[in-house]
């Protein structure tokens, strides 16, 4: 946790100072880490298939094949791109064992997934994180990183209310504001 103080320059009006810490410059991998764990999130998912048919060798060479893509990224970019390069190996190994698998898996135990909703909400995302990143580069106030990426949270939070509406609406809490 960062050592946060709080200091009244102005009677009335709190500012927060973060020491910035010389680990705060990872921070930069995160997002390409949480994508990379949201792609193995739906690996994991879509590995049902071969769990079904009975084909967990399958499995073995998914695994494989991203084990590759890790090595092979890693020795070429780690002596120039430190731990950056690790963070993007694992987004390329997690993606491409996604896509191996929803492949293979529909020609072998097909399952009709919601795959353009799917992509969709994730571009989405990703425009999000990009508006974001580069209102926040051009305007560097804290208020305005926060209420920006406040906005852009729940404009994607009611699309996503708005096209899941009927699937919302089930739900006994959440139901009975949409009915």
């Amino acid at each position: 946790m960062p050592d946060v103080s709080i200091r009244y320059a102005v009677p009335g009006r709190m500012e927060i100072f973060y020491n910035r810490s010389p680990m705060w410059v990872g921070l930069k991998v995160v997002p390409v880490l949480l994508m990379a764990n949201m792609f193995l999130g739906i690996y994991y998912n879509l590995s049902i298939w071969y769990k079904l048919g009975n084909k967990t060798i399958a499995g073995a060479y998914i695994t494989l094949i991203g084990a590759g893509v890790t090595i092979l990224i890693n020795y070429l970019f780690i002596p120039v791109y430190s731990y950056v390069a690790c963070a993007w190996a694992t987004f390329a190994c997690y993606g491409i064992m996604m896509i191996v698998s929803y492949v293979w898996g529909q020609k072998n135990y097909r399952i009709p997934y919601a795959k353009n909703k799917l992509i969709a909400y994730i571009i989405i995302a990703v425009i999000g994180y990009v508006i974001h990143y580069f209102v926040k580069e051009q305007f560097p106030l804290f208020w305005v990183n926060y209420g920006v990426a406040t906005l852009i949270f729940l404009l994607y939070f009611l699309f996503i209310l708005r096209v899941e509406k009927r699937e919302f609406a089930q739900l006994p809490v959440i139901g009975k504001f949409l009915k």
